[in-house]
């Protein structure tokens, strides 16, 4: 009897090894493709509870992930912040109220929330919304006219706005803002054009929602062809408040609008306010200026605060929608919880200790944000299946696996919505993917016929044609791997 178990177990180690070695034999077939003979692509399976990998090709090459990055700084943030975690933003007045007058000055202070201003998360306030609160609050202390200043407090981050190895194509746009303390709007507004009637004419410039005070545009933006979407690009930079237009809008609708990073987040939350006062009879006899040197509150003179949202709810949209001004902005909390400073430098160094001290490989690790914008970034997928393993067994997990985009269902609010449908893989998966310029990336975790999970990363560099289809093969991995039995 026991000669006959051993035999069934070794026919079942068999079938196993078999398994794997077939897989593996797809994923060398995969990378001689047309569109990867010339890439540098990295793959790594394992079940969260083995040791060994299912797949393995090119494992240990550090190649640039892309917003596939956000896993991780979102999982770091998670474990030492708490998905309880909140950011508050405060206004103080300084000087003496009598009266409804106040001869002081105002503070408005960003504590590093994001989503202030924002209604992209659930809980927060949109511009609207916050209008009134602030209002409220000016109004129950009878303030009617404030001789001094609506000064904006920033200092708890760093006054570098972006990370150093951002591109100049990407910091004027939407995914390239500022990452500032005082933060408003999801530091962006959009821009409105008006198209012409026939491909090549200019694109007229309509305004901007909010309006930017001070903000002006060098237009070179032209009309495309009926259908042919966003394809303009916003050249600025931080506290530069000439921006140039390049690109094309569609031709065929009346207005069509992108998406640009507002040139000084906090100055353009000291001028909201003093717009919100001015508009609604509370007179100030002063200007929206940026406070140069740090400053002590007393809480008896507080006048406003507002707590955003709890972290896991913030993670739910850095990793659904792969925001990358949410990302930096954790990133920098981090280092300033951790370290003291509100730096991406800093957040970068606690995130490597982190990993080092989890036992987490970093061979190959080099990091410059936290969003996987830059293409410096380097990881292996060593790095990323180890890191999801770890969290795996966290209690950060629901959270974070939450936070992931589910393959296969199309009412979830990532892009993954006809991943794997009719397969194992539907509903199955859960992926953070990554693109910029020559790089796609996945990361995850999907379980096997038998319920038991397991974790990927795949990371291609430097391949030819489109990212779709290498999207394509790592989804035909995905479902490969749903389709395991062990």
């Amino acid at each position: 009897m026991k000669k006959i178990i051993s035999l069934f177990l070794l026919l079942v180690i068999s079938l196993n090894a078999q398994t794997n070695i077939k897989l593996q034999k797809q994923i060398e077939e995969y990378s001689n493709q047309d569109n990867m003979q010339s890439a540098v692509w990295s793959v790594y399976a394992k079940y969260v509870d083995d040791k060994k990998p299912l797949i393995t090709l090119n494992s240990n090459k550090a190649l640039a992930p892309a917003s596939g990055l956000k896993i991780i700084t979102s999982g770091v943030g998670l474990e030492l912040l708490g998905k309880d975690y909140r950011f508050f933003t405060r206004i103080f007045y300084d000087g003496k109220l009598e009266d409804g007058i106040l001869n002081g000055d105002i503070y408005f202070v960003g504590g590093g929330d994001p989503t202030f201003g924002s209604s992209r998360v659930e809980g927060s306030s949109d511009l609207d919304q916050l209008s009134n609160e602030i209002y409220s609050s000016f109004k129950k202390l009878n303030i009617k006219i404030i001789n001094g200043n609506i000064y904006a407090d920033a200092l708890k981050y760093s006054d570098n706005a972006i990370p150093n190895n951002w591109y100049w194509i990407d910091i004027g746009n939407y995914y390239g803002t500022s990452n500032t303390a005082l933060s408003l709007n999801d530091n962006l507004y959009e821009l409105y054009f008006k198209p012409g009637k026939a491909k090549g004419d200019i694109a007229e410039v309509l305004r901007t929602e909010p309006a930017i005070p001070n903000l002006t545009f060098t237009n070179y933006m032209k009309t495309g062809a009926k259908g042919s979407g966003d394809n303009g690009y916003i050249f600025s930079a931080p506290n530069l408040f000439n921006a140039v237009l390049r690109g094309t809008v569609p031709a065929g609708v009346d207005e069509f609008s992108i998406k640009g990073s507002i040139p000084n987040p906090p100055l353009f939350a000291a001028q909201f306010l003093l717009r919100i006062l001015n508009e609604n009879g509370i007179k100030v006899n002063g200007t929206a200026k940026i406070l140069e040197t740090p400053k002590s509150y007393s809480l008896e003179k507080m006048i406003f605060e507002k707590a955003s949202p709890t972290l896991d709810k913030i993670v739910y949209i850095i990793n659904k929608k792969s925001f990358n001004f949410y990302t930096e902005m954790l990133l920098k909390e981090i280092g300033f919880v951790i370290k003291g400073e509100g730096t991406t430098e800093a957040g970068i160094e606690v995130v490597s200790k982190f990993l080092k001290e989890k036992n987490i490989s970093t061979k190959g690790l080099n990091l410059f944000d936290g969003s996987g914008l830059s293409r410096s970034n380097a990881i292996t997928t060593v790095t990323f299946v180890q890191f999801l393993d770890y969290m795996y067994n966290s209690k950060s997990f629901i959270p974070f696996y939450n936070s992931l985009g589910i393959t296969g269902d199309s009412e979830d609010i990532a892009a993954f919505g006809n991943y794997g449908k009719g397969t194992s893989l539907e509903k199955n998966g859960r992926v953070k993917s990554g693109f910029i310029g020559g790089v796609r990336s996945h990361q995850g975790y999907v379980k096997d016929k038998e319920g038991r999970t397991i974790s990927f990363s795949f990371i291609a560099n430097n391949y030819e044609g489109s990212s779709s289809a290498v999207s394509k093969i790592h989804e035909k991995i995905m479902i490969e791997l749903a389709e395991l039995k062990k």
